[in-house]
């Protein structure tokens, strides 16, 4: 029995596969022969090109894992053994270094630590024990190394199986007796293989005839490799002396960056399509992952062009792997809100009842209810639930009250969602076995992910269910060898199992091959486009191995950290040597980084004839493209053609693309110096803006900015409040917690519960019943979590107290002078039409709202109060001079007239004086003034301006002027709290409509 070497150029590689086959069948098309290749692509490749060339019958494709598990599995299955999973693996190295963790120390547990020995122990077990030997004599690092992976070995023995053990068994089969169907053996392009490897192809030589084919590339430091290859083996090596020309002219493309050029391979993809080049004779290869694979998946999907090979989209992004991850993980700090909406917002989860969950409602109430961290859920959503009922049974507005009892309800589902998922999860340090933690997990994933869902999954989707049932399968095996575990423990072995996830999609010869170039040995193509050739890509960075150094590796005969790059090489060359058509993208920087790249030293060696073709950017490649890749391309490519013509105006080159001629439109309109409809001009749409009563707080926000009125008040867009953002009380809950104490206080006063003020004001035993029911209130804001972490509450507690009794006291001296009595607090008006305020033309404006207290002085007039929490700062300005500071504050003027039709009488019209009082510290005023028929004119004036405003469908954006600000002023014109300047430079330019010049003459722009 004989070993042959055939040594061949790569493009010839494919005929000396058929002629090897044809010699060993020796006439006799039916003779069995077995075709060990590299890789199972390799294989469906090499079939193919057999089939073409003649017919397959009788030849079996097998890798050499396949062919070792042919022989060896049966036999190490007999004897109680499975195959070794990632986890096993894992587990075992982690006790290892648990009972001895020698040079490791500290570090000996953490994840890096145990998955760069994993990987080794894997090579030094296809090497063989001659290599651990080696390696534990060649330096202190490398005996640690081999010391774990001995003890991981012994561990292993006699429950487990792997790699090693079956080339170890199929080479103890061939040793002691023949193997039916080893008798004629072709070897395709292996790659140049030491250890165990390489004594099972000695031992399939020794029992049989063995041909192998190795590809000559032309470079003397990777022939050479080959021939040290063939030298082990013991072989003679035949082969040409010459290398003939290359049958086609390489290309490069040189372009902007990475996304730019996989744009453009995608156009060339097609353009070759047209020519009559199948899509199953492409191939798209990448030096690596990052960042062409999800690149490349995102762009030929985006076009409709089929593939097959590895994809850029993770299997750990996939629906089911996703959810369960998340699921394991998701109160890791306790059952937040933001971590539980994250879990609810991936996937579509079921509810309780089998319904799938109502997300946005669910979060909104748990909002709502004040619900942040764990603790929270039961109790808050009980008192919402509770509160939103009666609302509801309080309520003469059916449609509000059918609204708050929904919510309620839906208070109750999300509670009993949250105590079940409680349930399920149960103690975050409670221990399972490894059988019952993978239970779990398939029972969570069948109940709240529902047969619906799984059975819509596409194939990537599927492919990735099918994965995590293998992975949930394999870790019920590991109680032989692990103790029971924790949660998060469970979890982090099982994301371990997918970081060796199967990544291929497709069939190989169903649309184009894509895939990393150091796995794209035995390609066989017509076009093939390699991307990244550029230094630091094209070669790929050495693999530099943490553990053992390359003089190590070498000792032990492992591979070193240049393999991976020299692998890259020799199937770069091959591609170069084989296709009928190469083209290499260059991809002149990288906007990830902002960097510049220089060509791949590759190509000056390689390709110094290649035909060079400079795309100097975007627009340019698409302008030169014959035929876009997709329906956006063609659009666009038919804009800039008609625009590189200069025919006509840009909205006529446009005319037949409906989407194009509204963004022109709009691009040219917003650059206009008059308002327009793309900025704030509904003038010409028929709006009712007034069909009820109104609030003073919606007439002062357009005064304040019209395009925040047309987004909250007309479109019902509102922002939201993420109380789990507040580090302290909000301005706005310490205005709440004000008003409700005040409000209660007033009302005992106002029923007599409490003596009302006497000549020297509020007393000590007003005082007091205050001060409980402030703490009262406190504990109850506290408790529905309005208040912000625990640690700036009581400092904010004692705050608010002390500001409260600051204004009460002085505002016992106020009411003393004035000799007036509390007659109403919080009086709500309004919404039955009755209160009114007169406009100039005649009408009047109906509006409602709420007053937080009216006094009654001894002279009968009546005092309108509007507490305020702040400082004064922004009314200041306000007297009876100027009632609504400008046409923006109508709080007052509201008041009143809802104050005089309450309290007023046949006995003749009431004097009102309403002011603003402030709590601020350092800053207790009253800014306000007396109504009379001045006062009442200068206010129907500014209504009237105002109210003629929102009428005209004027709504621009009105920003403060860009700077730093401690808060947003308006969340409309700065929805990402990132500054305005963009937006009020907008605002200058459409100041100079005069329309707006009447309207908004206090808004200064400079």
């Amino acid at each position: 029995m004989t070993i042959r070497v055939q040594l061949t150029h790569a493009r010839d590689a494919l005929a000396a596969l058929a002629a090897a086959v044809t010699t060993a069948k020796g006439g006799h098309p039916l003779t069995p022969v077995t075709v060990m290749v590299p890789t199972n692509a390799a294989g469906v490749m090499a079939r193919r090109a057999l089939g073409r060339a003649g017919g397959v019958a009788a030849i079996g494709m097998v890798t050499p894992y396949r062919l070792a598990e042919l022989l060896a599995g049966p036999g190490l299955h007999d004897a109680g053994r499975r195959p070794v999973s990632t986890p096993a693996l894992d587990l075992a190295i982690k006790r290892v270094l648990t009972d001895d963790p020698g040079a490791f120390g500290d570090v000996a547990q953490h994840a890096s630590t145990v998955a760069a020995l994993r990987d080794l122990h894997r090579e030094l077990r296809r090497a063989g024990p001659a290599a651990l030997q080696q390696l534990a004599g060649a330096s202190r690092r490398g005996r640690e190394a081999a010391r774990v992976s001995a003890g991981v070995t012994a561990r292993l023995a006699g429950t487990w199986y792997d790699e090693g053990d079956l080339l170890r068994g199929a080479i103890d089969r061939l040793v002691a007796a023949p193997v039916a169907g080893l008798e004629q053996v072709v070897v395709f392009l292996p790659h140049a293989t030491a250890g165990l490897e390489l004594e099972l192809l000695r031992a399939i030589g020794a029992a049989g005839d063995t041909t192998v084919v190795l590809a000559h590339t032309g470079v003397a430091e990777l022939d050479l490799e080959m021939l040290e290859f063939a030298h082990r083996l013991g072989a003679a090596v035949t082969g040409p002396a010459d290398s003939p020309p290359r049958p086609h002219r390489p290309e490069t493309y040189s372009v902007t960056d990475a996304d730019d050029e996989v744009r453009h391979a995608v156009r060339l993809a097609v353009q070759h399509a047209r020519a009559g080049v199948a899509f199953a004779r492409m191939a798209i290869l990448w030096p690596s992952d990052r960042p062409y694979a999800r690149l490349v998946e995102h762009h030929l999907d985006a076009a409709g062009l089929p593939w097959n090979g590895r994809p850029g989209t993770l299997a750990t992004e996939r629906v089911v792997p996703r959810f369960l991850l998340d699921l394991l993980d998701v109160d890791r700090r306790g059952l937040r809100r933001s971590d539980l909406f994250d879990l609810l917002a991936d996937v579509p989860t079921r509810g309780e009842q089998g319904q799938v969950v109502r997300l946005a409602t669910w979060e909104r109430i748990a909002r709502e209810a004040g619900v942040n961290r764990p603790g929270q859920w039961a109790g808050r959503l009980a008192r919402f639930a509770a509160a939103e009922r009666a609302r509801a049974e309080r309520s003469d507005d059916g449609a509000a009250s059918r609204r708050w009892a929904a919510a309620a309800d839906a208070a109750d589902e999300l509670a009993a969602f949250v105590a079940a998922l409680e349930r399920d999860l149960g103690d975050a340090a409670a221990v399972r076995t490894w059988r019952e933690w993978a239970d779990w997990s398939t029972r969570q994933i069948e109940w709240r992910l529902g047969n619906r869902l799984l059975g819509r999954l596409d194939e990537a989707e599927r492919l990735a269910h099918e994965h995590t049932t293998r992975v949930l399968d394999r870790l019920r095996h590991l109680d032989t060898v692990g103790r029971p575990v924790r949660r998060s423990e469970f979890r982090e072995v099982f994301a371990a199992e997918f970081d060796v996830a199967p990544g291929r999609l497709g069939r190989i010869g169903d649309g184009i091959t894509v895939g990393s170039l150091t796995g794209a040995i035995g390609l066989d193509s017509d076009l093939v486009i390699v991307l990244g050739g550029v230094d630091g890509l094209l070669p790929p960075a050495p693999d530099a191995d943490p553990l053992v150094g390359d003089l190590d590796r070498q000792a032990a005969q492992l591979p070193t950290s240049r393999a991976r790059a020299r692998r890259a090489h020799r199937n770069f060359l091959a591609v170069l040597d084989t296709a009928t058509s190469v083209v290499v993208g260059v991809p002149r920087g990288d906007l990830r980084s902002a960097t510049e790249r220089p060509p791949s030293r590759w190509l000056a060696a390689h390709l110094p004839d290649a035909v060079e073709h400079q795309i100097n950017s975007h627009h340019a490649g698409l302008l030169a493209t014959e035929f876009p890749a997709a329906d956006h391309e063609h659009r666009l490519r038919d804009r800039l053609a008609a625009a590189h013509r200069g025919a006509g105006l840009l909205s006529d080159r446009c005319a037949g693309d409906p989407v194009a001629v509204r963004a022109l439109a709009m691009r040219a309109a917003r650059r206009r110096s008059i308002l327009t409809e793309f900025d704030g001009d509904l003038s010409s749409r028929s709006i009712e803006h007034f069909t009820g009563p109104v609030s003073p707080s919606r007439l002062e926000a357009w005064a304040k900015c019209p395009h925040g009125y047309f987004m909250r008040y007309l479109l019902g867009v509102q922002p939201i409040d993420d109380r789990d953002d507040e580090l302290a009380l909000s301005p706005l809950e310490r205005g709440n917690v004000v008003h409700v104490t005040l409000d209660r206080f007033h009302r005992e006063v106002i029923v007599g519960h409490l003596p009302q003020p006497g000549p020297g004001g509020w007393g000590p035993v007003h005082e007091q019943h205050l001060l409980a029911i402030f703490d009262e209130v406190a504990d109850d804001f506290e408790r529905t979590g309005r208040t912000g972490r625990a640690a700036h509450w009581q400092l904010d507690r004692r705050s608010v107290r002390a500001d409260l009794v600051e204004w009460f006291r002085r505002d016992g001296d106020t009411v003393a002078a004035r000799g007036a009595e509390v007659v109403s607090s919080e009086l709500r008006f309004g919404r039955d039409g009755s209160v009114t305020l007169p406009l100039p033309d005649g009408r009047r404006l109906a509006v409602h709202g709420s007053i937080d207290r009216i006094d009654r002085q001894a002279d009968g007039a009546l005092v309108v109060m509007d507490h305020k929490s702040g400082a004064d700062s922004a009314f200041g300005k306000i007297s009876a001079a100027d009632p609504t500071e400008g046409a923006t504050k109508f709080q007052l003027p509201t008041y009143a007239a809802a104050a005089l039709a309450h309290f007023g009488g046949s006995d003749g019209p009431l004097a009102v004086h309403a002011e603003y009082d402030f709590f601020a510290r350092g800053g207790y005023h009253r800014h306000g003034y007396t109504f009379d028929d001045a006062v009442w004119a200068q206010v129907s004036a500014d209504l009237g301006h105002l109210v003629a405003g929102i009428e005209a469908g004027l709504f621009p954006a009105t920003p403060d002027a860009p700077g730093w600000h401690a808060y947003v002023g308006c969340h409309y014109c700065e929805p990402d709290g990132l500054g305005t300047a963009e937006r009020f430079a907008e605002w200058q330019l459409k100041q100079a409509d005069p329309r707006l010049a009447q309207q908004f003459a206090g808004h200064d722009a400079s």
